[in-house]
This record gives C-alpha cells, sequence and structure tokens, in this order.
C-alpha cells in the first residue's frame, strides 16, 4: 500500500505534538507532516479573518510537498485548511475538519457586532486565556492544575503528557506554556465571520468529524453547513477537544472516512 500524506493543522493553543498519539494511530497507512506552532511566526501575524495563518498553512504546504496533501485539521486548523483551499485548491487532494464548523450568518452577525464593539474580548474563551495560570514550579504541578480544569479533564492521560511534553516549555527553572496566551486569546477574537459568504467555492473533497457534545458547534449552528457545503459528516462521542479526548476513535474515524 503506498503512503499517504497527511497535513495537520492544531487547534488554538495546543502545538502539534500535543496530537503525538494521534499522529501514531494513523501511522502507518499515512505519513504525518506539520508546522510545530502556528501564528507564531511574525511574518504571519494574526489579523481578523485569519488571512495571514491561512496564507502561513498555504505557503508550508506548497514548501514541504511535491504532491497534493490530505488537509487534517483540528478546530483552528481545520478552518485555516478550509480558507486555504479555497484560494490554492491544488495543495490538497482532500480536507477532514474535525470539529472545525463553517460558521451560519446569523453567528457570523452576531461576532462581527461583538468585534466591533470590543466585546468579543470579554467572552469565553478570549478572556479566560488571558487569565490563565501562566508558571509552574515543577511538571508535577502543572499536570494537577491542568487535570483539575474542565477543558482537560476528559483528555486522554497520553495526550495529557504529550501537552505537558510540548505545551510547556521549561524558564528560569520554572514551566510556562509554549504558546503565548496573547497570542491565543487574539486568534479567539478574530475569528473569521466572513466564511458564510464563501458558500459555492469548495472545490475540494472534505469531510467533517464532529463531537457529539460539541458547544462550539453548536454556536455556530452547524446546520448551515450541513444544508448549504458538499461535506461528508460523521459524529463521535466527545466534546469540541474529541482528538485529544479520544485519539483512538478519531484516528478509526478518518481512516474509515479515507481509506
Amino acid at each position: 500500500m503506498t503512503t499517504r500524506r497527511i497535513h495537520f493543522a492544531h487547534a488554538n493553543g495546543f502545538p502539534s505534538l500535543t496530537y503525538t498519539k494521534l499522529f501514531s494511530l494513523l501511522e502507518p497507512e499515512f505519513a504525518i507532516g506539520y508546522l510545530e506552532k502556528h501564528a507564531h511566526n511574525p511574518d504571519y501575524p494574526v489579523t481578523d479573518n485569519w488571512k495571514h495563518l491561512a496564507h502561513e498553512l498555504g505557503d508550508e504546504i506548497a514548501e514541504r510537498y511535491t504532491e497534493p496533501v490530505i488537509g487534517v485539521g483540528h478546530s483552528l486548523g481545520g478552518v485555516l485548511h478550509l480558507l486555504a483551499s479555497f484560494d490554492r485548491p491544488e495543495l490538497f487532494s482532500a480536507i477532514v475538519l474535525l470539529d472545525a464548523p463553517i460558521i451560519s450568518p446569523a453567528s457570523s452577525f452576531g461576532l462581527k457586532v461583538l468585534k466591533t464593539t470590543g466585546l468579543l474580548k470579554r467572552y469565553p474563551p478570549a478572556s479566560t486565556t488571558r487569565f490563565r495560570r501562566r508558571s509552574f514550579g515543577s511538571r508535577e504541578e502543572a499536570r494537577e492544575y491542568f487535570r483539575s480544569k474542565p477543558r482537560f479533564d476528559a483528555f486522554d492521560p497520553d495526550v495529557l503528557e504529550d501537552y505537558l511534553d510540548h505545551g510547556l516549555t521549561t524558564f528560569d527553572g520554572g514551566i510556562r506554556p509554549t504558546f503565548e496566551p496573547e497570542i491565543e486569546a487574539k486568534i479567539y477574537t478574530t475569528i473569521p465571520t466572513d466564511l458564510p459568504a464563501l458558500k459555492g467555492r469548495l472545490k475540494v473533497k472534505t469531510f467533517y468529524i464532529g463531537g457529539t457534545d460539541s458547544y462550539e458547534a453548536r454556536l455556530a449552528r452547524l446546520g448551515f453547513m450541513k444544508r448549504n457545503f458538499p461535506i461528508e459528516f460523521r459524529f463521535i462521542e466527545g466534546s469540541h477537544l474529541f482528538p485529544l479526548e479520544s485519539p483512538n476513535l478519531t484516528a478509526l474515524t478518518i481512516k474509515d472516512l479515507l481509506i
């Protein structure tokens, strides 16, 4: 069997190697490539509607591969693959969106109002990101802190250890996040609100895998995406972060769609 190439893009705040277990479960059927950390290259700054971040992903794929790839992206990463495919469809043979919904016109309008008034930064997750704890005295202290947080309590144990390995870094004897909290918050406050206008521009075969308990998908009003885009949908048990909660089931579902 010929090994196919996946280029993976991560969710906001979770560097790509947080998904090491998912990658291992997709191999050897797929060769996995990725950019370790999006949004931290000053040549591709975080701006409204994530235009530069989509260009960063497109440029990375164009420079790295000689043939079209399967773009797999979780949340932020899925939307970036989608945006890149609108401009450069020749880069992709297919796209798999992991709980990365195209928001409805109604949700888009609400977000635009919150952006214009500056209120979006006062709502979660942007507001909670700004005030999240930024340093720990040890790995054990960090582990206990994250285990106590609702966002992390359902994580696969191996994935949590990978996050501790790759989502944190040592400094001056302590530990802090490798993903800058200010950048993470800015990504949330610049979320694309122009996606509904892209209806009819999708030219790449696209799949969507969603979490059955995804609050983010409900906010986006996923029904709009189902009605207006030629996408095949699957759902597995879990929240918006299901690839980090259930990497085994996520890998099986991706394989079922692509093989």
